[in-house]
């Protein structure tokens, strides 16, 4: 490992397995629980985390009496499986409502036609995401919830919070946010904004948001990468 990755604090994706125990979902994982076909420049990717052990064991800034690795759940991000685009609407085609996990608007999706469901996918990069909503979002404003993220943190896509829920899932057979909505960083339709989240035996709920105070609407949380 070369100066520059070591000021980047990078580690090996055995090391990040070792520290986050079942909060990591790697490219191993995608083989065993989708069976994916990855090309060896993704492998290669993934096999370098670009979080510390010192960040993982730190205290969580938005639970400070828990750590890092408690509360995120990392993963790596594939924009196709096996071939075939990743995005929100094809998530459901991979787990329909026949099964578990499954989505709540599996046969009617109202976002059928928005770019964030039907276009857009994950970058193929590690993923760091708060398991839950920020603590103390709802009943905010947005504006009042962006000043809750720190610097070191972004609102994250649409796609990026389905697949952190639906991969926690699979992993440890817990539904992340069963009783609120996080919301993403996209727009629906009449500028209201896109949320996930009520994720419950009925399905994982990828809904919208007017932007009023509202008990059951927080806000998400994303990781950058480091710089």
């Amino acid at each position: 490992m070369g100066k520059s990755q070591k000021m980047k604090g990078l580690i090996a994706v055995k090391r990040a397995r070792l520290v986050l125990g079942r909060n990591i979902f790697d490219d191993a994982d995608w083989m065993s629980y989708y069976d994916a076909n990855l090309p060896k420049k993704l492998i290669r990717a993934a096999a370098e985390f670009p979080w510390s052990d010192e960040l993982l064991n730190s205290p969580c800034p938005f639970n400070t009496d828990k750590l890092v690795k408690d509360t995120h759940f990392a993963f790596f991000g594939l924009p196709s499986l096996n071939g075939k685009d990743l995005t929100v609407l094809d998530w459901h085609d991979i787990h329909p409502a026949t099964g578990q996990p499954k989505f709540y608007f599996n046969r009617n999706q109202f976002y059928k036609n928005k770019d964030y469901a039907n276009k857009i996918v994950c970058e193929a990069k590690w993923h760091l995401l708060l398991k839950d909503i920020v603590p103390g979002s709802t009943e905010k404003l947005p504006e009042e919830q962006e000043t809750m993220l720190p610097p070191e943190y972004e609102i994250p896509t649409t796609i990026a919070e389905v697949t952190k829920d639906i991969l926690y899932f699979r992993k440890t057979d817990v539904r992340v946010n069963p009783e609120r909505w996080a919301r993403c960083k996209e727009k629906t339709f009449n500028g209201f904004h896109s949320c996930v989240g009520f994720f419950v035996d009925l399905g994982l709920d990828v809904n919208y948001w007017i932007g009023n105070r509202d008990p059951y609407f927080g806000v998400g949380a994303s990781r950058k990468l480091p710089s």
